[in-house]
């Protein structure tokens, strides 16, 4: 027993392989020393969470070099090993492969960074991480009736990027265009109706017109692309039961539902100060007079 200890451990390849333990052990020690420190001296939060991976990727291709060194003159024996099975490990690994080539593409190609808010495979959320084999998400919708968190989070294979759509929401402008609708009910005055949506519109929405005009004109003059106006649009249809009034315009994915509330409660307001000159619609049922009816009995 003693002697086949005694030659496992003078084994040269026992002892390269303790070496690699050791090195992979202070390399990954030092990594994350240098992420605990970036996580309490760096605030901003993209910056924090780029230099994070970035040590950890650095980390990774440290101890691929560590082994390497180590291990270069055992690689001439294990080269016919390698190449038989190489055929054998790239079809049972195909799917870590592909997650490794989505990964790449992501990284590279710009499809969706952290902070954006992205479908995929009939999943929606925002990105919290970037891995080379999954990207976290925090879901929104499902159960919740709105693009709002709905507390659960999803991993996302990478390789899903080869064969699905990839919708970005904040690729490359951050905003979306919406609407609402509002039924207003027929004989109110329509042109009162229209201003108070008008000016209730561009009163919410100020901020994010100043402050993406400039983004929206960058992409519109990189991009084989029409012009769009960032401005409020109100646009009006009707029909037997009410005149409609339609709302189109901008506003960021994450803050859609806050954004239709305050359109709504300040379109509501604007109403009920005209004292009834404009009414919201509703669905009524009228009964009409039922016609008399005329029963004759024959006796037989």
């Amino acid at each position: 027993m003693d002697s086949l200890i005694s030659n496992l451990t003078g084994h040269p390849l026992f002892i390269k392989s303790v070496a690699a333990i050791l090195a992979m052990l202070l390399i990954l020690s030092l990594v994350r020393f240098a992420q605990a420190i970036i996580s309490v001296k760096i605030e901003d939060k993209d910056l924090r969470y780029k230099m994070r991976k970035a040590f950890s990727l650095a980390g990774y291709a440290l101890m691929l070099v560590a082994a390497i060194v180590i291990f270069s003159d055992q690689f001439t024996n294990l080269a016919v090993i390698i190449g038989a099975l190489s055929v054998g490990i790239g079809f049972a690994l195909r799917e870590l492969i592909q997650g490794l080539i989505g990964w790449a593409v992501v990284s590279f190609g710009g499809l969706y960074k952290t902070g954006d808010r992205i479908q995929i495979g009939g999943v929606m959320g925002d990105v919290i991480d970037i891995g080379p084999l999954t990207t976290t998400v925090m879901e929104c919708c499902a159960w919740v009736k709105s693009d709002l968190y709905n507390g659960r989070v999803v991993f996302l294979s990478n390789s899903l990027i080869l064969r699905e759509h990839v919708f970005n929401y904040n690729a490359d402008f951050p905003f979306l265009w919406d609407e609402i609708v509002i039924p207003v009910r027929t004989g109110s005055d329509h042109r009162l109706a229209r201003a108070i949506i008008e000016t209730t519109g561009k009163t919410v929405l100020a901020e994010i017109m100043e402050a993406e005009k400039d983004t929206w004109s960058n992409f519109v003059h990189h991009h084989s692309t029409d012009d769009e106006t960032l401005e409020p649009v109100v646009t009006m249809s009707f029909d037997a039961n009410w005149i409609e009034f339609t709302l189109r315009y901008i506003v960021y994915p994450q803050v859609r539902r806050n954004t239709k509330d305050k359109l709504f409660s300040g379109i509501l307001a604007g109403f009920e100060g005209t004292h009834g000159k404009v009414q919201v619609a509703s669905a009524n049922m009228q009964l009409t007079e039922i016609p008399a009816l005329s029963l004759h009995l024959q006796k037989d």
